[in-house]
């Protein structure tokens, strides 16, 4: 009996630790074990082909994508195309998308994590709902994305390597999981509910512009220009007093809606016909037969200092549809050359198509795209250059001043006197005095050569032209100041002055 009792208590410890040790285990793994199994990716039996509508609803915004004549639409911009690359890329990541964690969060707590939908509760309690809907209506699938955070990495993060990055909570919309809550590496920037986000932004390409005019309000700011050939610069038509187009300040144009963009595609409720009144307009024609009538107008933002820009456009092409076979063509290069030529005629054709659909609406576009329609005659001219001064002006060559013209020089008054050139210095000489005596007729004799450097001595001319006055009426002149004699062999240069 002794030996029974510790027996019972020994059975009565293990299986109190084996309860005790179960329980612990079912705590620490509820989470693991409540709602949905875990596993690989959020959506895993997404069926792309079948998703015909898109709803996203954020906040207070909604947006509605769908398909209409075999063509993705967007409905809050009267069913623009969508970008339908768009679309494909977020729904074929959404496809792919995988599931970094579980999260640990009360359904009580759904509310501060934004994770409720639109019906559910208030907007700043809801997060980013998207259902994705079939033909019918039907929704096939979705998800609501709530709150996100950095993750500090590791292998949830989600990221390359397990580095940090940003991660999201996120419900899907399958009655099973309702209460379930993953975290993905994802912040569904893609998936906003903005209209202007989805529409198609390609409308036009203007290609190989030949001519371009432009027609202001104001007669004398209209212009035009054009071009022989795509290698050469454009030329001002019809120029007025020598006027002659400015490439650089008509910079662009050559450019000008060459694959263009636009911001956003107005409703028809919001233009009016008179929306565009007071536009300018413009004409574009290309080498290849397309010709563009455009319409430019700015006008004021909602806030205060904003100006956007709106475009309208028509396009007609006249397409050369037929080759005219070169000079002594061989046969076999026909048929290559033919159907070379009927492929491009096919491709003109397909761009005409899709760029009169663009035709009926207004576009937001930024203004850098048409900047150089905007601009008025006078400012595409190219600047006159001043006539040359005439010789003597001052400031020009052979002015008084010996300056060239336009030089500024600091410190002479505009229109004041011409500086005068400093003197360039001469080499000094010593002066030599030389006395001649009274010479009568009688001995008269040549006079003495001056010694080197003295100054030239010249004779007294009569009034008669004899050079000499008669004997009886010459007068001695007064006594000069005794010299000492100059010779010649004494007569030394001076030496030359020192600049």
């Amino acid at each position: 009996m002794k030996k029974i009792v510790p027996f019972i208590l020994l059975v009565a410890l293990v299986a109190f630790a084996y309860i005790y040790t179960g329980n612990g285990s079912k705590r620490l793994n509820s989470a693991n074990l409540s709602g949905a199994q875990m596993r690989k990716l959020l959506l895993p039996d997404l069926a792309l082909n079948d998703i015909r509508k898109i709803r996203i609803r954020e906040g207070a915004s909604q947006l509605n994508l769908l398909v209409e004549n075999g063509q993705w639409r967007v409905k809050e911009r009267d069913g623009y195309p969508a970008a339908f690359d768009k679309i494909q890329r977020v729904l074929m990541a959404l496809s792919e998308l995988k599931i970094a964690d579980k999260a640990v969060i009360g359904k009580s707590a759904f509310a501060e994590a934004q994770l409720l939908g639109p019906e559910e509760g208030a907007a700043d309690r809801t997060g980013l709902c998207v259902d994705l809907m079939n033909e019918k209506g039907d929704i096939v699938a979705g998800f609501i994305a709530g709150k996100s955070e950095t993750s500090s990495g590791g292998a949830s993060s989600g990221q390359f390597m397990g580095g940090p990055g940003e991660r999201r909570m996120v419900r899907t919309s399958q009655a099973s999981e309702k209460e379930t809550v993953w975290w993905v590496a994802d912040g569904f920037s893609d998936w906003k509910a903005d209209p202007k986000d989805w529409v198609d932004k390609a409308f036009v390409d203007v290609r190989k512009l030949k001519f371009a005019a432009v027609t202001a309000a104001s007669p004398a700011d209209s212009w035009s220009a054009s071009r022989k050939s795509e290698e050469v610069a454009f030329e001002l038509l019809e120029p007025k007093n020598g006027e002659e187009l400015d490439t650089a300040k008509a910079g662009g144009l050559g450019n000008i809606l060459s694959g263009a963009t636009y911001n956003d595609v107005l409703t028809k409720e919001k233009t009016t016909p008179d929306f565009m009144k007071g536009a300018l307009t413009a004409k574009l024609t290309t080498f290849e037969g397309f010709t563009y009538d455009v319409k430019v107008l700015d006008k004021k933002g909602e806030s205060e200092g904003e100006k956007k820009t709106y475009l309208s456009i028509a396009v007609s092409a006249d397409i050369n549809k037929t080759r005219t076979p070169e000079k002594d063509e061989k046969p076999e290069d026909k048929k290559k050359k033919d159907d070379e030529f009927a492929a491009s005629v096919k491709l003109l054709e397909d761009k005409l198509a899709k760029e009169k659909k663009a035709e009926g609406w207004v576009y937001e576009i930024s203004s850098y795209n048409v900047e150089v329609l905007t601009k008025k005659r006078s400012e595409v001219l190219r600047d006159k250059t001043p006539p040359a001064p005439a010789p003597g002006a001052s400031g020009g060559p052979g002015s008084p001043s010996g300056f060239p013209s336009g030089l500024n020089i600091p410190g002479l008054p505009s229109g004041g006197p011409a500086l005068q050139p400093a003197p360039v210095p001469q080499p000094t000489k010593a002066p030599v005095s030389v006395t001649t005596p009274p010479v009568s007729i009688d001995d008269a004799k040549p006079m003495p050569k001056a010694p080197v450097g003295a100054p030239e001595v010249k004779a007294p001319t009569p009034a008669d032209g004899t050079g000499l006055k008669p004997a009886e009426e010459k007068t001695a002149p007064a006594p000069a100041p005794k010299q000492a004699e100059a010779k010649p062999e004494d007569a030394k240069p001076a030496p030359a002055a020192k600049p």
